[in-house]
């Protein structure tokens, strides 16, 4: 089992950034049934998992001029996903679980999420459950405290690159492409990471009357991206395989006006993304053997309306936007643009 709490570790420790100080305990995972730690689980990651999403679908564009026939950009991206303060704890509920249930001398039934604060022991929920026999008493994992350490935000990273192309009739197609990627440990395979994107951006005002002479440049967007990541997590058993795959859509309508070197742009539309996150294999525990013991997914979505600017050297651009959605995001990025 130390192999799953490593795994945790991993996947926490890649969304706590550089906070040295943070300290997770994930023992509390994979005790009762089945259920119980698949629910415990899938509270305790939701807001990094969903976070992640959400920086997922941005950074796709910073102005709503698509590129002339082949004109092309290569554009770097950083983006850091606000995780809300509701959803910085989870509330145990009883009817929630079939084996946990909160001890009587619990301090409190809120428990901090991967993004809540880092509590003592003293101050997280209490559950009680049985084995074989027994009456146990375990407390919740405590949160990554972000806030607390050396990061001045609470808030999900994602980084991207992406290649803009200009086609015909003013569309512009965009990828983001990682071919597979294989990552070895002593020539063990440890771990397999893959994405794959594409957008459009076409230019609206072509398609209605006397929309030509608005000082303004006006298009659609629709873009779709996924990221396929694997944890081998016993070189001597590859069945062991931890599988934490994440898709966004966004679909929106954009505008933008050129003012110099500067252009300020914005757009209004959806966003949704989903996150499957799976253990598969056989794990031998204390209580018995465990297969295939943690399956959940999570799936969000809603309006987005966004609002940012570039700055455009010759080639070299500059820019930022903040997007207003369920888990809001802030990007930067810089690139090179031939138009």
């Amino acid at each position: 089992m130390k192999r799953i709490y490593r795994l945790l570790t991993i996947v926490a420790l890649s969304f706590a950034g550089f906070n040295a100080n943070a300290q997770v305990d994930f023992s509390s995972f994979l005790e009762g049934n089945e259920g119980d730690y698949n629910e415990l689980m899938k509270r305790y990651m939701e807001p990094a998992f969903l976070g992640f999403g959400y920086g997922l679908n941005s950074g796709w564009y910073n102005t709503a001029k698509p590129h002339k026939l082949l004109g092309f950009d290569i554009t770097p991206t950083l983006t850091m996903a606000f995780v809300p303060t509701k959803n910085q704890f989870f509330t145990i509920n009883d009817a929630d679980f079939q084996s946990f249930n909160l001890n009587p001398n619990s301090p409190t039934n809120q428990a901090p999420t991967l993004f809540g604060p880092n509590l003592p022991a003293d101050e997280l929920p209490l559950l009680d459950y049985t084995n074989n026999g027994n009456t146990v008493s375990l407390s919740t994992p405590t949160g990554l405290g972000l806030k607390e350490g050396d990061v001045p935000f609470n808030a999900v990273p994602t980084g991207m690159v992406q290649v803009g192309v200009g086609l015909f009739k003013n569309t512009e197609m965009k990828l983001r492409v990682i071919p597979t990627q294989v990552f070895k440990d002593n020539g063990d395979k440890v771990a397999e990471f893959g994405m794959f994107g594409i957008g459009f951006m076409h230019d609206l005002k072509q398609w209605v009357p006397g929309f030509k002479q608005l000082p303004l440049d006006v298009s659609g967007f629709v873009g779709w991206n996924k990221i396929n990541t694997k944890f081998f997590l016993d070189p001597n058993n590859p069945d062991q395989v931890a599988e934490f795959n994440t898709s966004g859509f966004t679909l929106q309508g954009l505008v933008s006006k050129q003012l110099s070197i500067l252009t300020v742009f914005g757009g209004v539309g959806i966003a949704t993304t989903k996150t499957d996150f799976t253990l598969k294999g056989s794990y031998d525990t204390e209580g018995g053997t465990l297969v295939n013991p943690v399956n959940f997914d999570f799936a969000s979505g809603g309006p987005r309306i966004n609002l940012g600017f570039r700055l455009k050297l010759l080639i070299l651009t500059l820019h930022a936007d903040y997007a207003i959605q369920k888990y809001s995001t802030l990007t930067l990025g810089v690139g090179l643009s031939v138009r």
